[in-house]
């Protein structure tokens, strides 16, 4: 009995062995690198179709792959700022961007966030801010 169990623990540990693999130091490396260049990538884009019906107004997203986050801006004049439009247009450009990346879903990491400001310019300026996570 004993020899019988003995014998099948080191089949189990020979078999283990025939499919374990090892992982070079140039491998790990080039691993780490990756992911530190991907972990801090940050990608801007200014959508196509921007769903706006104010003329000053302007949408950027700032899209993290690594993390599948997304903040979004929403940016016009103070004076013709409407905070339900500010809504509608991000929802609207979020949509966009979700059908073209693939992404089934998405919620909202933080609520959305007004912030009233001087521009270049010295002009105020009220922007509309979205932080959201997307999943796949």
């Amino acid at each position: 009995m004993k020899k019988s169990l003995l014998v099948l623990v080191s089949l189990l540990a020979m078999s283990f062995g025939l499919f374990a693999q090892g992982v070079s130091d140039s491998d790990s490396i080039y691993d780490s690198e990756v992911f530190e260049t991907e972990k801090t990538k940050t990608q801007i884009i200014i959508p196509k179709e921007q769903h706006l019906s104010d003329v000053t107004g302007s949408v950027k997203i700032e899209y993290m792959p690594m993390y599948d986050e997304v903040r979004i801006f929403y940016e016009c004049m103070y004076v013709t700022y409407d905070r339900g439009e500010a809504m509608n247009t991000v929802l609207e450009c979020l949509a966009d961007f979700q059908n073209e990346q693939k992404y089934y879903g998405y919620k909202y990491l933080a609520n959305g966030r007004e912030k009233v400001y001087k521009g270049d310019r010295g002009r105020r300026k009220a922007q509309y801010f979205s932080y959201v996570k997307f999943y796949r």
